[in-house]
């Protein structure tokens, strides 16, 4: 039995060529992290906003500031040409040797995690691996555990592209610390990966294998079951119950049967939660999604329930002697594998709370298989009872590592509510009522609310996203009624755009709104019924009236799907002169009783209001016409509040919840001035001229809407 090494050539007798860098030039450690530095604290994003795990999706901002990184000299560094010189005729011969094009820390969005602030920082990256010259420059002072083993080029490079940085490159992961290992004997094997669990490592990052041991049963027996890598399997069954293990499959792109350490949990299935295998493929991208992949390695395979796929060129750590601290471009599926390790460790970062196991689920739902030449050979559910599958296929795997998709939101997020209940993230819990105007999203909008994504993921967003605001009608509504119904009262009926059905006989009124689902705004649509008499008195015309409603958000905020009954006094005055003048003037005063509900510890009583005042005069240019101004309040909140328990952080306990209060008063309150002139010009028949400005419409500050109206009403 024979070890290997994952080559950097794509075939045994291959001699790569670095046939060109892209941006040249050297670039310094202290100025990318300055660069983050300042990302963070004082650049493009806000502190706050640039959590990761408070991203919803990706930003202009967040796209800049990647952008931004790109183009710097070491990132740079990162993107070359190269070819596979495989007749070893020092020429590139375009007809049998592609020409590759890689800029794998772009490619794999590594860049959006830096730009976003993430490292590693505060997590261990396990490497087992050939040797490694641990005072190379780029991985100085990030090995945990000590290392006495031999220096090689191999486990150096792997280890700089795990967690390098200097001021020739950066790796995936750069502030993440390093424990290292060798395979030289399965004592060793063990022994690393014992290590690796000994001081809490989230992955452990193998690129090698075995040559010439297929993944089959034969293989797995005379290895595991019987043979001397018994111990290295109990150390991995060890380590994978809380770390996730990563292997390099092989780089001949003809091979038809995986090996043995690749599909290793085909045989011991426990393995598989903390498993993941990678190939390498060199990408066509742009910064939306993966356009094509040229595959440069083995397939998959066996292996594929668990592969992805990365892009293995990079620029890396050389340790041809102890005294060179430099970099030389590497090649393979070696260096493919440290960046699918080194995204766990960012994802760690940017998810404490979850386990290294539901880091690979995010790996494998979010991996990109929307390019061409991806062909679907089976579907996983990436986390038992999570409803979250994913395809993968023989070739691929699940397809393209996406850290930043891997970053965002994984279905729809849900935040948990302190009664117990889930409020969908895109559904809003509060319709917020017209006449409370933004006092809702006012009051939420400095509140973060903790939201958990399907593969529980944690994530904050503003707490104003869970109030939605119906939509105010615009004053052309109004006067489109007042043509209609000039003598309108400013009742709760008038703000739900008038009755469905009204009777008036003797002086006494009835109108109703009868309830439409097809319009209900929340939960149960609205019902609202208004009795009231006219009598003579103060020598004008006087109606008493009482308003019952149940509103469906219309007019009051209703949570979770609760309607609000209301009561309310509408009363209203109109006097004649004998010169043809006349003043109308009314107002409705009520309440909604307070209470609890879905969510709510107190809740007040709700008072609101409404006015209307208008004069004219008739007969001023012929007979039977009349001039109005008005000046009116439509209905809005005059007292009310209430408190809800939103979840905003998660601890050690559980989630923390914070009470939070919604006043529902507006800071403004909308004033309508109104000008109408109706005559009759014809039997039935009457011109209808107005105009209507609103100051603070839907009673927000600074609102403002117009309309006229030029019409002809006809009377059948």
């Amino acid at each position: 039995m024979r070890r290997y090494l994952k080559k950097m050539h794509l075939a045994a007798v291959s001699c790569l060529v670095l046939a060109g860098c892209g941006g040249g030039g050297g670039g310094t450690a202290t100025a990318v992290l300055n660069l983050m530095v300042e990302t963070l604290t004082g650049g493009t994003f806000s502190a706050d906003a640039l959590s990761v795990s408070r991203f919803q999706s990706i930003t202009t901002d967040w796209r800049q500031a990647a952008q931004d990184l790109r183009n710097t000299a070491l990132y740079q560094t990162q993107q070359f040409s190269w070819y596979v010189d495989s007749n070893n005729n020092a020429a590139r011969d375009p007809a049998t040797e592609p020409l590759f094009n890689s800029f794998s820390i772009a490619s794999s969005r590594v860049d959006y995690a830096h730009a976003a602030g993430l490292t590693g920082a505060g997590q261990t990256i396990a490497v087992m691996d050939d040797g490694f010259l641990t005072s190379h420059e780029t991985i100085a002072g990030r090995v945990t555990a000590g290392y006495t083993g031999p220096v090689e080029n191999h486990g150096t490079a792997v280890a700089s592209i795990l967690a390098g940085l200097s001021s020739e490159m950066i790796g995936v992961a750069p502030g993440a610390t390093l424990v290292l290992g060798t395979y030289d004997s399965p004592e060793n094997r063990a022994a690393a990966t014992n290590l690796a669990r000994a001081r809490g490592a989230i992955v452990q990052n193998n690129s090698w294998g075995f040559v010439g041991e297929p993944a089959n049963s034969a293989t797995f027996s005379r290895l595991f079951a019987n043979g001397s890598e018994a111990p290295y399997l109990a150390a991995l069954q060890n380590y994978t119950r809380n770390g996730v293990v990563v292997f390099a499959a092989g780089n001949n792109p003809f091979e038809t049967t995986a090996g043995i350490m690749e599909a290793l949990p085909l045989f011991a299935p426990e393995l598989e939660p903390g498993w993941l295998t990678v190939i390498s493929g060199v990408p066509s991208f742009d910064d939306n999604r993966i356009l094509s992949v040229q595959r440069v390695s083995a397939p998959c395979l066996q292996a594929a329930r668990w592969c992805l796929a990365a892009d293995g060129s990079w620029m890396a750590a050389s340790a041809d002697s102890v005294s060179s601290y430099g970099t030389a471009p590497v090649i393979g599926t070696s260096f493919a594998a440290p960046v699918v390790s080194g995204a766990i460790a960012l994802l760690a970062e940017a998810f404490p709370t979850l386990t290294a196991h539901d880091l690979r689920a995010r790996l494998i739902a979010t991996a990109d298989n929307d390019f061409a030449g991806f062909t679907a050979s089976g579907r996983l559910e990436v986390i038992p009872g999570s409803g979250v599958f994913h395809d993968y296929s023989t070739e691929w795997g699940h397809g393209f590592l996406d850290v930043r998709a891997a970053l965002l939101p994984i279905g729809t997020p849900v935040a948990r509510m302190a009664d117990g209940t889930a409020q969908v993230a895109d559904q809003p819990m509060i319709v917020a009522g017209g006449a409370t105007g933004d006092a809702v999203a006012r009051s939420l909008s400095a509140v973060p609310v903790l939201v958990t994504d399907a593969l529980g993921g944690d994530f904050t967003m503003p707490g104003s996203a869970l109030a939605a605001t119906p939509s105010t009608p615009p004053v052309s509504t109004r006067l489109w009624q007042s043509m209609f119904s000039p003598d309108q009262r400013p009742g709760v009926i008038q703000a739900y755009g008038g009755a469905d059905m009204a009777f008036a006989a003797g002086g006494l009124e009835m109108a109703f709104i009868a309830p439409d689902s097809s319009r209900a705004l929340n939960g149960d649509p609205a019902m609202a019924a208004t009795i009231g008499q006219r009598i003579a008195a103060a020598g004008g015309e006087v109606f008493i009236g009482l308003n019952v409603t149940r509103d469906d958000g219309t007019l009051l905020p209703g949570i979770g799907g609760q309607a609000s009954t209301l009561a309310a006094l509408e009363l209203a005055f109109t006097h004649q002169g004998s010169n043809g003048a006349f003043v109308e003037m009314g107002g409705s005063f009520g309440m909604a009783p307070g209470g609890s509900g879905v969510a709510l510890s107190r809740q007040s009583d709700v008072r609101f209001n409404a006015f209307r005042l208008e004069a004219g005069q008739r007969d001023i240019l012929r007979t039977g016409d009349k001039l109005r101004f008005g000046v009116s309040l439509p209905i809005a909140v005059t007292s009310g509040r209430t408190e809800i328990a939103l979840p905003v952080a998660r601890s050690a306990s559980g989630i923390d919840y914070r009470q939070v209060g919604i006043d529902y008063s507006p800071r403004d309150r909308e004033i309508n001035l109104s000008v109408t002139y109706d005559a009759p010009i014809g039997r039935g028949t009457d011109l209808f001229v107005g105009a209507i400005h609103a100051v603070n419409h839907g009673h927000i500050a600074g609102q403002r809407d117009t309309a006229a109206i030029l019409g002809i009403r006809k009377t059948f």
